[in-house]
C-alpha cells in the first residue's frame, strides 16, 4: 500500500539529474563509488535509444525521492525470459514512507506485463532493503558478486 502523496510514474530522461542525485546517497550509503553518478551518464545510459531498461521514479510531492531499474535477459536455469531488478533506490527525503515498497510493487506489476516469467535481483544488503525484500515473498540464494571494470 502506498501512501496517497506518493506516485510511481516511468522515468523520462529530463529525471536523469534527480536519478544522479538519488544514486550518489544510495552508494554513499552501501561504501560504493559514486564517479559515475552524473547526470550525463545516467541520461546516456539508461535513457539511450536502444537501451533496454525499464526505469521507475517515486515522487513524493511532485518531487522524486526514488527510483528503480529493470531489464530483461535469458537465463537457461528457469528456461527462459526473466527480469533483472537492477536497482531500488529510495534517497533520505524518502526512506521509511513506503516508496521503496511502492518502487519494488511497480516493476513486479511491469514484469508481469513482460515476457518475463521470473525476476532475479541482489541486494545491498541494507536492513531496509532486506525486510522488504523478505516480505515480498522472494527468496534468497547465496552468490557471489563479480565485476569486470573499465570495458
Amino acid at each position: 500500500m502506498t501512501a496517497p502523496d506518493l506516485k510511481v510514474r516511468a522515468a523520462r530522461p529530463k529525471d536523469s539529474e534527480a536519478i544522479a542525485r538519488l544514486s550518489r546517497e544510495l552508494n554513499e550509503v552501501v561504501n560504493d563509488s559514486t564517479e559515475h553518478c552524473t547526470p550525463e551518464n545516467i541520461r546516456s545510459t539508461l535513457f539511450y535509444h536502444d537501451a533496454s531498461f525499464h526505469v521507475l521514479i517515486a515522487e513524493k510531492e511532485g518531487l522524486p525521492v526514488g527510483y528503480a531499474v529493470w531489464h530483461a535477459y535469458y537465463d537457461s536455469g528457469h528456461g527462459g525470459a526473466g527480469a533483472w531488478l537492477a536497482e531500488v533506490c529510495v534517497g533520505k527525503d524518502g526512506r521509511g514512507e513506503g516508496a521503496g515498497r511502492a518502487l519494488f510493487e511497480a516493476v513486479v506489476e511491469d514484469v508481469r506485463d513482460s515476457p518475463a516469467t521470473f525476476m532475479m535481483w541482489t541486494s545491498s544488503e541494507t536492513d531496509a532493503a532486506e525486510a522488504l525484500y523478505e516480505s515480498s515473498g522472494g527468496s534468497s540464494k547465496s552468490v557471489k558478486r563479480w565485476e569486470l571494470n573499465g570495458l
